[in-house]
């Protein structure tokens, strides 16, 4: 449980405050999910209206905060956290909540005509289908002996204003020594100002 909880809290699910010891529990049943009020479609009104709603209370960043510079080291730092089952090594490795508001979301087809999909609308699909894919990854690899050998992403990214996305990315590699194989472990990697993270954790598991 305490695992189940602090995936949630680094992924975005769950509010946690600073300084707190533990990420506030969230109910998952399915009421609880059918009520929660950032799944109601608003989109009566115009975007900079809904975006302006959706950034309250956060803080306009300089550029994404991963630590990665290079696909290289992203899906290097992957398998090292995976190996080591490490949940914290994933928090700045995957696009958060004022990245996605103030970087990535206004640029995206998704809030252009004629989708205009209501921002905290698209942030709930990504962090469900984001938790979903961490808890398939760390399950199935998580605490193996995971070798590298190599992985390929779509050769032309998806340029979307500032931001460039990589697409169609197969990692190949071998568990506990065990021939190698290619597997999609995640959806999507966000490039920007030469920093890279993980955008979508949709994988083969």
């Amino acid at each position: 449980m305490r695992f189940f909880r602090a995936m949630l809290c680094l992924l975005g699910v769950a509010a946690c405050r600073p300084g707190d010891a533990r990420p506030t529990p969230i109910d998952t049943t399915p009421t609880a999910a059918a009520a929660a009020p950032i799944r109601v479609v608003d989109s009566v009104f115009p975007m900079d209206v809904m975006l302006d709603r959706f950034r309250k209370g956060l803080t306009e960043p300089s550029g994404l905060r991963g630590l990665a510079t290079s696909q290289d080291d992203l899906v290097q730092r992957l398998i090292a956290a995976l190996t080591a089952s490490d949940t914290s090594a994933f928090e700045p490795m995957t696009l958060d909540r004022a990245e996605f508001a103030w970087l990535y979301y206004p640029t995206t087809a998704s809030a252009k005509p004629p989708y205009e999909l209501p921002p905290a609308l698209a942030w709930f699909q990504l962090q469900e289908k984001n938790r979903k894919g961490a808890f398939r990854v760390l399950r199935e690899l998580g605490s193996h002996r995971l070798g590298l050998k190599g992985y390929r992403c779509d050769p032309k990214p998806t340029i979307e204003g500032e931001n460039r996305i990589w697409s169609g990315c197969l990692v190949t590699l071998s568990r506990d020594g065990e021939r190698p194989v290619a597997l999609k472990l995640f959806g999507a990697i966000i490039e920007r100002g030469g920093r890279f993270e993980i955008l979508s954790f949709d994988n083969d598991f």
